[in-house]
């Protein structure tokens, strides 16, 4: 079965729920057409891999291999990859406004879009604050729309498999938001901590905020939808863990010197946004205090001038904490590769989860 047929119902089972709330936001005022607006802008792009982990992982232990023919709009698993997409989406909505982050995908951050609606019009007030409140409900919203979106998938799965996705779905949401957490009082709490701190709790903040949920999560939900056992689900995590971190780790590195043409996000983004990854704290525990006490002002500061940006770069590729940073993306795939060699699935899912773990480790977006 082909990706493209998959992600095709995936994207046919968000538009229709999505024109079914537009509907419904008309029906109680035209003013809120650009929530529903902002939110299809959101769900058109992106690399689904969540979607596309969850549902090789549910077809892995299916009887057979799964053909097109097997799948409709109505799919258990279409409905389910399309409610993680769908949470995705919120969690980028709030992870771009606690970060002040202008652009997601090439495009303006939801925040930026309510901002522009209110200076367009001329509203009353102030658009900043206008715009952090249009993108909380949002991504509020989107939310309770994701757990909208799986309930409705799982109307027709036998009991156990459905009490184990919700467990897992739910297991999902907690972790997220206690990394999302840690990551702010990271960004704040950071320059009164020891440095010798900063990689310890940058990957404790990498496994719960990103690592877990990318792809960890995808996989267990789709294989608890598959009926597997616990040990099976351990096996998994086993795979999804380390391919997560090292996803995280790459998306590390390419906020600091990805190209801005292809990931869409402005040069050094993450340093513009103070973000403490472990890039970060590698950099902040291997240069001198003096050194180090810059470094902090610099990703305190808000606005950094080029030069200070090219500063930063050399100081992390100097420091050795690119360096260490790479040797960590492939340490983590290894473990990857190798936990999905023991992984007892079928031959067309194994071929397909090792291209899509290539993708993961070797992205440049």
């Amino acid at each position: 079965m082909s990706q493209d047929f998959l992600l095709k119902l995936v994207q046919q089972r968000l538009d229709d729920f999505c024109d079914e709330k537009r509907g419904q936001l008309a029906e109680i005022s035209e003013d809120l057409i650009p929530i529903i607006d902002y939110t299809q802008a959101m769900l058109a792009g992106g690399k689904r891999f969540r979607a596309l982990f969850c549902y090789w992982s549910w077809a892995g232990y299916q009887p057979g291999e799964v053909t097109e023919q097997d799948l409709s709009l109505e799919s258990p698993i279409v409905g389910v990859a399309a409610a993680l997409e769908m949470f995705h989406a919120a969690a980028l909505v709030h992870d771009d406004l606690l970060d002040q982050s202008d652009t997601r995908r090439g495009q303006p951050s939801i925040h930026k879009r309510f901002e522009k609606l209110h200076s367009d019009h001329a509203y009353a007030g102030s658009s900043a604050r206008f715009g952090v409140a249009g993108s909380v409900l949002t991504g509020d919203l989107l939310l309770a729309w994701s757990s909208e979106l799986f309930g409705s998938a799982l109307t027709d799965v036998n009991p156990a498999s459905e009490q184990n996705c919700r467990r897992q779905f739910s297991q999902m949401r907690f972790e997220v938001m206690a990394g999302q957490y840690l990551d702010v009082l990271e960004e704040n709490a950071a320059p009164t901590r020891n440095p010798s701190q900063a990689v310890a709790i940058a990957n404790r903040v990498m496994l719960y905020k990103t690592a877990k949920y990318s792809l960890e999560a995808p996989l267990l939900i789709g294989a608890a939808l598959s009926g597997v056992d616990d040990e099976t689900l351990l096996q998994l995590s086993q795979f999804g863990i380390p391919l997560g971190l090292a996803f995280q780790l790459r998306d590390d590195v390419l906020g600091v010197f990805g190209d801005p043409s292809i990931t869409g996000k402005p040069a050094g983004d993450d340093l513009r946004e103070g973000k403490r990854t472990v890039l970060v704290g590698l950099t902040l525990e291997s240069v001198p205090a003096s050194v180090s006490k810059i470094f902090n002002e610099l990703l305190m500061a808000g606005e950094i001038e080029d030069e200070q940006l090219d500063f930063m770069r050399r100081t992390i590729t100097d420091s050795g904490a690119l360096a260490k940073t790479e040797r960590m993306i492939e340490e983590h795939s290894n473990r990857a590769i190798e936990a999905l060699a023991n992984l007892e699935v079928t031959p067309q899912a194994r071929k397909v989860l090792s291209v899509l773990t290539e993708k993961v480790i070797n992205r440049q977006a």
